[in-house]
């Protein structure tokens, strides 16, 4: 065999695995939109970088025929490729959305590091169902004092809002009369800006709705903003565009 040959068996081998990283990471963990505005895709280039350096890289780069101890060379190079790949897919999951909090004005997209979970107050805010973040509602202090805690807390001492503050979480029904009221007609969209005109447009033909029919509010990721639409009438979210929410 040449350094080639190796060259070319470990990239196959590495490619493969990749592929199965990537989609895994781009249907479970990162569905839809959250793909493209939680940063997703810069961890998986650098997953990607690194793999290839260390897989197909430096396995062609130490091969000799005849070489003393190659094969031991080899399988620790193979240790050390999955070893940083189950690293990186560890940081990647660690990192995924796990919950899309309304708070005031818009979502918020936060992945479970993001929060103290011994905060919460409800048990099934600590689970995610299926493939989707859970949806919850992030709650202002209605009593005047704890509200300008908060905003002593938020403003003047660094800590975080209350889409990051689970013990301000509440079910995401009791927040829908708010989020409704917040929530902007979807007939604004099609005001402005031509391409994401468009965009919506389209995507009213594809549901062949009105557009009374649905409201949208700001998504926020790491990366971006999406517009999340929402129904109209029950409060729940029907789709998310990656078009300008602002």
């Amino acid at each position: 065999m040449t350094r080639l040959s190796v060259f070319k068996i470990r990239l196959v081998g590495t490619a493969g695995l990749l592929l199965v990283v990537f989609a895994i990471v781009r249907l479970l963990w990162y569905p839809g939109a959250y793909f493209t505005i939680s940063g997703a895709s810069k961890l998986l280039l650098i997953l990607v970088t690194a793999n290839l350096i260390i897989g197909p890289g430096l396995s062609a780069l130490v091969y000799k025929p005849g070489k003393k101890g190659l094969v031991m060379d080899l399988c620790l190079l193979a240790a050390v490729e999955l070893i940083a790949l189950t690293l990186a897919v560890s940081m990647i999951h660690a990192r995924r959305p796990y919950y899309t909090v309304f708070a005031v004005d818009r979502f918020e997209s936060v992945s479970r590091v993001e929060v103290d979970a011994t905060q919460m107050g409800f048990a099934k805010f600590d689970t995610r169902p299926g493939h989707e973040p859970r949806l919850v509602y992030a709650e202002l202090p209605q009593d005047r004092q704890a509200f300008d805690q908060l905003m002593d807390e938020t403003v003047f001492q660094g800590k975080e809002d209350i889409d990051r503050r689970p013990e301000f979480w509440k079910p995401y029904t009791v927040g829908i009369p708010i989020l409704k009221s917040a929530a902007k007609p979807l007939e604004d969209l099609l005001r402005g800006d031509e391409g994401r005109a468009a965009r919506v447009q389209r995507w009213l033909t594809e549901q062949d709705g009105a557009r009374r029919e649905y409201l949208y509010l700001p998504l926020r990721g790491k990366s971006g903003d999406v517009t999340m639409i929402l129904h109209a009438d029950i409060g729940y979210p029907v789709d998310i565009l990656t078009v300008d929410p602002w």
